[in-house]
């Protein structure tokens, strides 16, 4: 059994900051980028 949280709606919003951020950092603000979230917490 993993000990890993599940991805919900409540903690949804803190994932993506956190993956926004690490994208920043890596490619700086001025590349876009897009995530498509389907099912699961997303709905």
């Amino acid at each position: 059994m993993s000990s890993e949280k599940p991805i919900t709606r409540e903690n949804l919003n803190k994932y993506l900051r956190e993956l926004a951020k690490e994208f920043r950092r890596l490619n700086g603000a001025k590349i876009p980028a897009e995530v498509i979230l389907i099912g699961g917490a997303a709905n």
